[in-house]
């Protein structure tokens, strides 16, 4: 009984779900609701021509439609699946470096879900400084930021090509001479780094020229790659060290008495910064050997420096008055 009570009327409570789920959907899209966004506007240039200037490349778009739809539009807009796009028809007339054009933007630059209804476009006009393309070899220039590690410096840097060939607009072309390569970073760089094999840098997709007193950049295109060496050597330099002591040097039971006028030099040595850096007073042995000389008189005699090696005395070797008197024994 209670199988027949259900299955009873069965075709006829079919037919009432499905129109309560159309009743459904019909009221969920008949409730509109409203959005404004900000776009994007991508604009493509026809072949032989460059965009040198936009009016603008943001617009705001006013949509309004159903709300289950109206609701996904920024994460549509955010995801890239809603754009805002102005294909620049081939132009036939540019004689001049720059051509301007205005172009009016309607609902065929966006691709908007069907539902959705385009209200308001600002600004709805765009105007475009069009110039025409051309080639020119320029030179490149190596761009680079950092420093070395402390102690070290580029010797010499080397790359090839020197000259890369460039597509951009005429009348930029016209004043620029050189072109940047993407910036190569030299930061804490050392001798270990020296390689026979080179960087290998990308050319920048732009010229920054001077004009009217101001820095413009114009994008332009060029597919070469630039290969770089630098040769990093460790720094050279000059430290004086003072007070360095003299120490004397002579035989075992030697009968004389041996005075110094200065017992205490100053020494300037060059060479690397780093061992120079590393170095003191302390560290370096001076002397002055009397063994070969005959007692008793006034010397000046020439100090004996021994310095690390790759160093080296700066200047003529220093000097110190030497004074050998005989030693007086007492008689018991």
């Amino acid at each position: 009984m209670i199988k027949r009570l259900f299955s009873r009327n069965l075709r006829a409570k079919g037919m009432a779900l499905v129109m309560a789920m159309a009743l459904w959907f019909y009221a969920t899209s008949r409730h509109t609701g409203d959005i404004k966004e900000d776009i994007q506007l991508t604009i493509n240039a026809p072949p032989g021509l460059t965009i040198l200037d936009t009016s603008s490349d943001i617009v705001t778009v006013s949509l309004s439609g159903p709300q289950n739809i109206i609701d996904n539009i920024t994460d549509m807009i955010k995801d890239n699946e809603i754009k805002a796009r102005l294909d620049i028809p081939e132009v036939n007339n540019v004689e001049d470096d720059n051509y301007k054009k205005i172009f009016r933007l309607t609902g065929k630059n966006f691709n908007f879900p069907r539902e959705i209804r385009l209200t308001s476009i600002v600004p709805n006009e765009i105007e475009i400084t069009l110039g025409r393309l051309e080639t020119k070899f320029v030179k490149v220039q190596i761009q680079k930021k950092g420093t070395p590690a402390p102690g070290y410096e580029i010797n010499s840097e080397f790359f090839f090509p020197r000259e890369v060939l460039v597509t951009g607009p005429v009348n930029i072309l016209k004043e620029a001479d050189t072109i940047s390569t993407s910036v190569v970073n030299i930061d804490a760089i050392t001798s270990e780094q020296n390689r026979t094999f080179p960087w290998v840098v990308d050319i920048e997709n732009a010229i920054t020229i001077k004009k009217n007193d101001k820095y413009i950049s114009v994008p332009v295109k060029c597919e070469e790659k630039i290969n770089v060496w630098f040769h990093v050597n460790e720094q050279m330099g000059t430290k004086t060290f003072d007070n360095v002591k003299v120490n004397i040097f002579h035989p075992v039971n030697y009968h004389f008495k041996v005075t110094l006028k200065e017992e205490f030099i100053s020494l300037s040595l060059k060479g690397s910064r780093l061992s120079l850096d590393k170095l003191n007073a302390k560290d370096i042995m001076a002397y002055i050997d009397v063994s070969s000389l005959s007692p008793p008189g006034p010397y000046n005699q020439p100090v004996i420096c021994n310095i690390p090696k790759g160093l080296e005395l700066e200047g003529n070797p220093p000097e110190s008055h030497v004074d050998i008197v005989e030693t007086v024994v007492k008689k018991e």
